[in-house]
């Protein structure tokens, strides 16, 4: 199903970071702006799909995986040897501040903060009889979840970031960096706050509402927030409020999941929607409404893919080694498989394929592809009810108690090993821990997880020695953008470098 789609909509003129004095100086005649737009009912609907709609933009989705995966030791960053070129010295932990990917992460999150606010601003001081057809309180839901959501993404990989809860101004421009636990003590507050106003799944119209912000992805959220935290009680009671909601369970097929019909299955939680629009895609792919990773992950010269994000042999050996063959196919994708789903003319302009492996995940088969190279429909899949296992058990090993303990934990982790036809682990203590990052590692690969659990939990030093010397002290948080550092005239600091 396709559900509810986001079209981007812009409520004032001001782009706090990346904009120029005199762009943020001028009131454009006759524009919207926060004191004269939330009059109706659909004026605060259409707030929270532009607050939405950052989730889709491809410079903020493109940092998914080439952090998430490209930085880990499970995949490298390919395509053309200029490609390879420019991302090799993120790949060797050498971050440069004036880094592409790095800039556009910054600037887009804090874009949906800034529409998060203006729609949470606005909505809040509508009167309650504007009302009839859609909930003020799970509008307000959704856009509380998803500053939390931005917010957590920045603070993952810049640590202290400027705190906004407010619709910005120009002064906001120099505001200088808030203390992380301050952050997340916000995060924390926006989620809980979420979670008692968004609906259950379970009340969902599918037709109409797939892909909307749920309660129990607002509890997700917060188990992932709290692990990373090393809040493990919190962690615990999150994931049980998400398991509560009996109607989420994991699809017996673990490939079904990734496939078109895949979408908005039982065990997903949140996901981003995409669609094949043609009417909606644009030349620089900046407000196409399908997926743009499937256009640069897909195999080069075999399709119309650039062939970046290709897993590595370590991550294939990992599957092997674990007896994991299921994951394995539905994770890496093979020339044995291209040569089935690609025409034999096709198949032989196959280049450049540096690790024998491409991300299955977002493979489209030929028919199954959007004209428009930019608009592929296939969804992102932010949060799984695998995760919320996975989060829980890793709080029951770190931080047993009686009710919580390490049978709980092995419970959760064998729930999802049982999907995939692997014997369950027995395991105590430490190795019990242990085998709980794997299993995260298996299940999540090519999701864009796997750097951020290492460094989290301080094995990003051991565990990525092929890809380079990785300094906890200056490479767990990315550089700050130095043209923001240059914009707010040196208030926001670098981090260690």
């Amino acid at each position: 199903m396709r559900g509810f789609k986001f079209i981007g909509l812009f409520i004032a003129t001001t782009l706090l970071w990346g904009c120029n004095d005199d762009f943020l100086n001028k009131t454009k005649l006759g524009a919207l702006t926060a004191e004269n737009y939330f009059v109706t009912e659909n004026d605060a609907f259409q707030s929270v799909v532009a607050a939405y709609s950052d989730l889709k933009d491809y410079r903020y989705t493109v940092t998914l995986w080439c952090f998430g995966d490209v930085l880990s030791e499970d995949a490298t960053y390919s395509g053309s040897d200029d490609d390879v070129q420019t991302f090799s010295l993120m790949e060797s932990y050498h971050y440069p501040a004036d880094n592409p990917r790095i800039l556009d992460r910054w600037r887009i999150l804090f874009r949906g903060i800034n529409k998060a606010n203006q729609a949470i601003d606005g909505i809040s001081k509508m009167d309650n009889a504007l009302f009839k057809t859609q909930s003020k309180n799970r509008l307000l839901g959704e856009v509380l979840f998803l500053r939390a959501y931005y917010y957590h993404e920045l603070v993952i990989a810049f640590g202290d970031v400027p705190l906004m809860t407010k619709t910005p101004t120009i002064n906001d421009k120099t505001l200088p960096r808030t203390p992380v636990n301050l952050v997340y003590a916000q995060i924390e507050n926006d989620l809980i706050e979420a979670a008692n106003y968004l609906p259950k799944n379970s009340t969902l119209n599918m037709t109409t509402d797939a892909g909307r912000i749920t309660k129990a992805a607002a509890n997700a959220m917060l188990s992932r927030v709290y692990l990373y935290e090393k809040k493990y009680e919190e962690c615990k009671t999150a994931s049980k409020d998400v398991f509560a909601e009996t109607d989420y369970s994991l699809v017996p097929d673990y490939e079904d999941v990734f496939k078109l019909s895949g979408e908005h299955c039982s065990e997903s939680i949140f996901e981003i929607t995409q669609y094949d629009s043609p009417a909606g895609a644009s030349v620089t792919y900046t407000n196409n409404n399908g997926n743009f990773q499937v256009l640069l992950m897909m195999p080069s010269g075999t399709s119309y893919g650039y062939g970046y994000n290709q897993p590595t042999v370590v991550l294939a050996k990992a599957y092997i080694s674990e007896g994991d063959s299921i994951r394995k196919h539905a994770t890496l994708l093979t020339e044995d498989s291209l040569q089935v789903w690609e025409s034999a003319a096709n198949f032989a302009k196959l280049v450049r394929n540096r690790t024998g492996f491409y991300n299955q995940k977002f493979y489209l088969k030929p028919a199954e592809r959007s004209a428009l190279r930019s608009n592929n429909a296939t969804n992102f899949r932010l949060i799984r009810l695998p995760e919320v296992y996975l989060n829980y058990a890793e709080a029951c090993a770190l931080q047993p108690t009686a009710g919580d303990g390490e049978d709980e934990a092995r419970f959760y982790l064998n729930k999802v090993r049982t999907r995939v036809h692997l014997a369950d682990k027995n395991s105590t203590g430490t190795a019990l821990f242990d085998d709980i990052m794997l299993e995260r590692r298996l299940e999540f690969g090519g999701e864009g997880r796997r750097y951020w659990d290492m460094v989290r939990t301080d094995m990003a030093a051991t565990a990525f020695l092929s890809k380079g010397t990785f300094n906890p002290a200056t490479c767990n948080l990315m550089p700050v953008p130095q043209a923001e550092i240059d914009a707010s005239g040196g208030i926001i600091v670098q981090n260690p470098r």
